[in-house]
């Protein structure tokens, strides 16, 4: 019986010693060339768990802190796919040797993924623009989105526009049709030839009248007396939430809660062209749950509430509807909640019609 006890024993450590996860990369090395000061560059590196258990990344730190790490901290199964990426934001001249340290539960000692390349000041000697890529007339822009998600009432946040000047000569960054909300400074007033320069767009949500999802466009002005189109548009989107901040350590304590049966919801057409569902809405909290405003992110969603308040322990039903022939002109479906519960203010139910 010892003898069979034994014989387990070591056939359990045997196959712990055969079951293990492996990480395989894509690249363990990036060569960015010529990159400009000032102008964040990204390396990714994708991992592949080649072994027969749960891969875990237990720790990912670059070696120096002009890099930001976004590393995936949930563990990655046999045979998938995540990825690390970098974000290197060089400020200052010259070659620079990075390295990514990662530890794993696939051995006591780190991996090292490698960046490399060099930092300079003229957008001339660049070889590499990437983060650049909208192209602005004469010159480039590093996104041509602006967005503030969940942003409380009272609070001032700011976005950036990094602009490079690749013209001979200096540049103004100018915005046209800038709403009251927005407050736009440009560093410098005029950008040298071959450098880039920064436009600040400030949100001044004391302007903003109502709370959820506000857009607009603004649009960049690409020469002397520009006009506006698709092609210079920087769209300008919102989400404002209530203020919490005067709050009471008591008052938070005998909030309402808004607990859904479903933030992703999936309806069907079933050969029809409307598709329906639904949404419990349950008030676990202390105190009434009050939802102020419902916005529909596509024009192909309905809704429908029997109301807007409910009480504490009550649950009501919110009637969701599809127009199949809308989806097609929309990119995105999903409903947005502004309540006054603080964990929940601005919760958005994602829908996928089939």
């Amino acid at each position: 019986m010892r003898k069979l006890i034994i014989f387990f024993s070591f056939l359990s450590v045997s196959l712990s010693l055969f079951s293990q996860p492996q990480m395989k990369f894509d690249r363990e090395s990036v060569d960015f060339g010529t990159i400009l000061l000032d102008n964040p560059v990204t390396a990714e590196f994708k991992v592949t768990n080649t072994g027969d258990s749960y891969l875990v990344l237990t720790d990912v730190k670059a070696s120096c802190a002009c890099t930001a790490i976004e590393w995936p901290e949930k563990g990655i199964s046999p045979g998938e796919s995540a990825s690390i990426k970098a974000v290197f934001d060089a400020k200052a001249l010259g070659t620079f040797y990075k390295e990514v340290e990662i530890h794993s539960n696939t051995s006591t000692e780190p991996k090292y993924l490698q960046m490399s390349g060099r930092v300079v000041a003229n957008a001339d000697e660049v070889t590499n623009t990437e983060g650049f890529d909208i192209v602005m007339g004469d010159v480039r822009l590093n996104k041509d989105t602006i967005f503030f998600d969940q942003v409380y009432k009272g609070t001032n946040p700011v976005d950036e526009i990094l602009v490079l000047n690749t013209t001979r000569a200096s540049f103004e960054p100018i915005l046209m049709h800038v709403p009251n909300y927005l407050e736009v400074s440009c560093y410098p007033e005029r950008i040298p030839a071959g450098r880039t320069g920064r436009i600040r767009i400030k949100l001044l949500t004391e302007n903003l009248q109502e709370m959820g999802l506000t857009q607009t466009s603004v649009y960049f002005n690409r020469m002397f007396g520009d006009n506006v189109s698709p092609e210079n548009e920087i769209p300008v989107s919102v989400v404002l939430l209530p203020d919490f901040s005067n709050l009471s350590t008591v008052s938070r304590g005998r909030i309402a809660k808004m607990k859904l049966s479903t933030t992703n919801l999936q309806i069907y057409y079933n050969g029809k062209p409307k598709a329906k569902g639904e949404v419990m809405i349950t008030n676990t909290g202390q105190q009434e749950l009050k939802i102020d405003r419902l916005q529909v992110l596509s024009d192909a969603v309905s809704v429908s509430l029997p109301k807007k308040k409910v009480g504490v322990g009550q649950t009501i039903k919110m009637k969701v509807e599809v127009t199949k022939d809308r989806v097609k002109k929309n990119r995105g479906l999903g409903i947005l909640m502004i309540t006054n519960d603080p964990e929940s203010a601005g919760q958005i139910v994602k829908i996928k019609a089939n």
